[in-house]
């Protein structure tokens, strides 16, 4: 009776905290809500708790050291047993998926790359999303299309050094160059500013954020990211307001986008090492694009090794995910075949400036009186926690 009274109780807890959520949501669609509820019947759990990620110790970005693996949680295998539905059969053999890593005990995921599935951490956090396509599936073919071939057309138009050819993060069998536009703020800046190319590549960067098929690929992204993770999203759009009321000069890759910064991966068989794009927000969420044309089911795959989960990973379709605390990688794609990619993301290090009244730590170390620093200091403890509470749970 009393287990009863506890399940019965629980329910009523869950249904409260769906109404809330709907309340405050009142923006959004009815299609939109049905997306998220169809995905909620497809959740995939990891054994890790997303707490335990390593990050740098002020927790603005990710921590450069722990690309080795070292810092990582300790993870079980995902339950095969236990995979969402909506996922194609598998036909590799654990062998044949284990020679993609060099290890054992990861997942194969056979995503079709339509449908949205959340993984959810160990306490039902929102960590990641496989966010797939909108639902017009042959609009949205036509528009990657474009995608893909502006890029391909990118390619041969921009200009770059040798030594710039190859992105430090390009996986050693796949060298490519890339595009970086937005803003951003690290790496020696002394302020938040906009990310530097040669007038040419300027140029050839301009029409690709200018055509429609970008635009819409930014759009889904962010209703992705407002859909499945809103007080995330909130925090973004709070934080850049500030930012973009601070300097309103600032010129953002795309209207109405929480993404601060984008990259084109410009192949023409693009695919990464094992990285973590630890200058981003330490909890917050990358949005990556995959394009090109080439056999999703031979390469192509996106690999989350602290989640032991090996992804089909489709051109066309997108996926969200911490990637400042969560190494990831690409098998790369056949010598005959092309695969671009599209990346949208927002360094922690704005967050920082923004949280230190538009100004460096060492600016701020002068200026600010003994109690804003004590208060300061008491926020850096729990600002870890904090962010990772902006994760939704689902009930």
């Amino acid at each position: 009776m009393e287990r009863k009274k506890l399940a019965s109780k629980d329910r009523r807890r869950r249904k409260r905290q769906v109404a809330l959520e709907e309340s405050d949501e009142p923006h959004l669609k009815e299609v939109h809500r049905a997306r998220r509820a169809e995905a909620e019947k497809n959740l995939l759990h990891v054994d890790v708790d997303s707490a335990d990620l390593p990050h740098s110790k002020p927790a603005w970005i990710g921590k450069l050291l722990a690309e080795d693996g070292s810092d990582s949680p300790i993870s079980g295998r995902v339950d095969s047993s236990a995979l969402p539905s909506g996922l194609g059969p598998t036909f590799y053999t654990q062998e044949e998926i284990d020679s993609l890593t060099g290890t054992e005990n990861f997942c194969y995921l056979n995503w079709l790359g339509e449908i949205s599935i959340p993984i959810l951490d160990s306490h039902r956090r929102l960590l990641a999303l496989l966010g797939g396509k909108p639902r017009d599936l042959e609009g949205w073919q036509k528009v990657t299309d474009d995608a893909s071939r502006l890029l391909d057309k990118a390619l041969s138009t921009a200009t770059f050094p040798e030594e710039k050819y190859t992105h430090r993060r390009a996986h050693e069998q796949t060298p490519y160059p890339t595009i970086s536009r937005g803003v951003s703020y690290g790496g020696g800046q002394v302020s938040p500013g906009e990310l530097c190319n040669t007038p040419r590549n300027e140029r050839v960067s301009d029409e690709l954020l200018q055509h429609e098929c970008f635009q819409r690929i930014s759009g889904f992204s962010n209703c992705l990211f407002r859909l499945f993770a809103p007080a995330l999203y909130a925090f973004y759009q709070a934080q850049l307001a500030l930012l973009s009321a601070w300097n309103s000069a600032l010129n953002w890759p795309f209207l109405g986008s929480v993404f601060a910064a984008c990259t084109f991966n410009l192949g023409p068989r693009a695919s990464t090492r094992v990285h973590l794009d630890f200058g981003n927000l330490a909890w917050g969420w990358c949005a990556i694009t995959a394009l090109g044309w080439y056999d999703p089911d031979k390469g192509g795959h996106l690999i989350l090794w602290d989640l032991k989960l090996i992804i089909r990973f489709p051109p066309g379709s997108t996926i969200l995910i911490p990637s400042a605390i969560l190494r990831h990688s690409n098998v790369p794609v056949g010598i005959n075949e092309k695969r671009f990619s599209f990346t949208q993301y927002t360094a922690g290090g704005l967050f920082r400036w923004i949280r230190n009244g538009f100004q460096t730590d060492a600016a701020y170390e002068l200026n600010a009186t003994s109690e804003d620093k004590a208060a300061r200091k008491a926020e850096a403890k729990t600002r870890w926690q904090t962010g990772v509470d902006m994760f939704r749970v689902v009930p």
